[in-house]
């Protein structure tokens, strides 16, 4: 609702009374109501109309009443009447009031003044004159500690912008902003499958700085050999990770610790052991093992914890990988043993084969049975990635795209897909959602992350 708060002038006062009127307010001066005092006055406009109106009486040191808060009826409801007496009690706690009066005859209103400021009711006074509702004969007296309500204020707003981040929240919420993580390159997607995947070390950098400006705050690196195999050498690591930290340094790295192809514990965690400008921010951990149609993934219980525990000792934040809702219980048995601890990343994989489904139920099963203080992805694998993205959205959650989950653009496979594109996708789909983009500096001090 596009309206503007304004102080008063005393050209204003017929339409000050024409907004008045609808509500059996508008006859001043009398008995109930002195003459506008424009000096405590303000309103609200649209299209440069008057639509809103509040005011304030200062009765003596430290106490003031507030008069005559009025919207029009057909605009109950957006917000003017809030920011009216939200603009009234910082003029009275700049003048150095402490303590606000206010009286009120509408039962709905007397509960929206204690909702929404705090006000207690102190008793009833006889009305003098046919003014607000005729069905009443009396005012409810109302009392706010301005004080208190200003000191409380900004913390009110914070907790009830926290709660609904993180208690399941709806399309009409205020969602905390979209973190976008990008699995460029993967071990599966070849030149062959795809021309778009980045193998090489400088294209796997450039393309990491790609979908940084597009919007991505986290990327999830998997580093190829020469010959475009994929391979756990570190070398290839400190190459990616310092080019990408060079051309954007708040870019989240995230590197895999992958169980694929039966790889031992030395060779997976060997880029834990990078250091200075290479050393990641984050790295992968499967929670669990699971078949893929190309192949096993091996993560044992044991191996499991052991990553965990160098990744503790390293300073890097795991990138906890669900498959499936048994896979929490190991990140519920890590917490327990405070192997992992505080804010934690899960990225919630759905659309596997052998693994839980895509599904709008499997995902709110497993988003629902994550621990306290989770931050939570959803990706979907192959056709299932864009609505397994639009349904986290949706819920609250994050997102993980990329060529390494699907290398086509659309359900038919008739165009492929660059991780630029897929990220173009999400940010066009949040803005139409009106859900603003995490950059990686709010993800950092979401995750904890150190720069």
């Amino acid at each position: 609702m596009n309206f503007t708060i304004h102080k008063a002038l005393a050209q204003d006062k017929n339409d000050i009374l024409e907004v008045l009127k609808p509500w059996n307010m508008h006859r001043i001066p009398s008995p109930e109501a002195e003459d506008i005092d424009f000096s405590c006055f303000f309103v609200a406009k649209m299209s440069n109309k008057i639509v809103g109106v509040a005011g304030f009486k200062i009765l003596g040191k430290g106490k003031a009443e507030t008069r005559l808060l009025a919207v029009l009826p057909d605009l109950q409801g957006t917000g003017i009447g809030k920011a009216l007496q939200e603009t009234r009690l910082e003029a009275m706690y700049e003048l150095g009031i402490q303590t606000v009066l206010t009286e009120a005859d509408r039962d709905e209103i007397i509960i929206w003044y204690k909702k929404h400021c705090g006000y207690k009711e102190i008793g009833k006074r006889a009305k003098l004159s046919n003014h607000g509702l005729s069905t009443k004969s009396f005012f409810v007296a109302l009392e706010l500690d301005l004080n208190q309500y200003m000191r409380n204020k900004t913390k009110k707003s914070e907790s009830i912008s926290h709660y609904i981040a993180s208690h399941d929240p709806h399309p009409l919420s205020p969602y905390m902003p979209l973190i976008i993580n990008v699995a460029l390159t993967g071990m599966i997607p070849t030149k062959i499958s795809t021309p778009f995947v980045p193998i090489s070390v400088d294209e796997i950098i450039e393309d990491a700085i790609n979908v940084c400006d597009a919007g991505a705050s986290i990327v999830h690196l998997h580093a190829r050999d020469r010959e475009g195999k994929p391979s756990s050498d570190a070398r290839y690591y400190e190459q990616i990770i310092a080019g990408i930290k060079s051309e954007r340094p708040h870019l989240i790295c995230c590197v895999t610790t992958s169980g694929r192809d039966g790889i031992s514990f030395e060779q997976r965690s060997e880029v834990l052991h990078l250091t200075g400008k290479a050393k990641p921010d984050m790295a992968s951990l499967t929670l669990g093992s699971l078949n893929f149609l190309s192949g096993a993934s091996i993560n044992s219980l044991d191996t499991i914890q052991n990553l965990a525990m160098l990744m503790k000792e390293k300073n890097i934040k795991p990138e906890l990988e669900i498959f499936d809702s048994g896979m929490i219980n190991v990140a519920k048995y890590l917490e327990r043993h405070n192997i992992i601890s505080g804010s934690k990343y899960f990225n919630i994989l759905l659309g596997n084969l052998n693994t839980a489904s895509a599904t709008i139920s499997d995902l709110a099963h497993i988003y629902t049975s994550l621990p306290e203080n989770s931050v939570w992805a959803t990706a979907g694998l192959g056709s299932f990635q864009l609505p397994m993205n639009m349904a986290s959205i949706i819920a609250g959650g994050h997102v993980r795209v990329g060529i390494e989950d699907n290398i086509y653009y659309d359900s038919n496979k008739n165009n492929f897909a660059s991780n630029k594109s897929l990220v173009d996708r999400v940010v066009k789909i949040a803005h139409e959602l009106e859900r603003p983009i995490a950059t990686p500096s709010y993800t950092r001090n979401i995750l904890n992350l150190d720069l």
